[in-house]
């Protein structure tokens, strides 16, 4: 009996222990996203991505509120996971009164030592289906993922699949 009150006992420290730890961290993050908090005429803006096993833009969202950003990573796996915040460029490059993303592609060899790059000549731009502004965070304004782009409304109204090739 008095072993298994030792052995709650540690488990009860050791779990304060963890959760001191995560709130350090929790602290560390609203500092550093505080330290890059927008002036008065920029708004608070943040993509969070899932970090591992997504793809095709699943888990991506446009978020404004700290606390929604805290409940997406504390909620989804258990603490387990990692993600990415990005801060949001809130007056991008646009095409076309539209977000875009560039796609190039290149080979990056290693032989004995000795890198080479081959770089394929065309590449195109990725586009998104609605025109860009930051009264709505609609994912089809924002997100330039083709899995996100091809379930909107106007996919392929300014450019066969929305995409343009250069």
């Amino acid at each position: 009996m008095q072993q298994t009150k030792k052995q709650n006992h540690n488990q009860y420290e050791k779990f304060q222990e963890e959760e001191n730890e995560l709130r350090a961290q929790e602290e560390k993050i609203q500092a550093k996203i505080e330290e890059v908090a927008p002036n008065k005429n920029m708004k608070n803006i943040w993509i969070v991505k899932p970090g591992e096993n997504t793809n095709r833009g699943v888990g991506i969202t446009v978020e404004t509120n700290v606390n929604e950003i805290k409940n997406i990573i504390n909620s989804e796996g258990g603490g387990q996971r990692t993600f990415i915040l990005q801060r949001y460029i809130e007056n991008p490059a646009l095409f076309k009164g539209r977000k875009f993303d560039i796609r190039v592609f290149a080979l990056i060899t290693s032989i004995n030592g000795v890198l080479k790059c081959y770089n394929y000549l065309d590449g195109y731009l990725r586009t998104s289906a609605k025109e860009f502004n930051l009264k709505s965070f609609n994912k089809f304004i924002h997100l330039t993922n083709d899995a996100v782009q091809k379930k909107a409304e106007d996919y392929g109204k300014y450019e066969f699949g929305n995409k343009v090739t250069f």
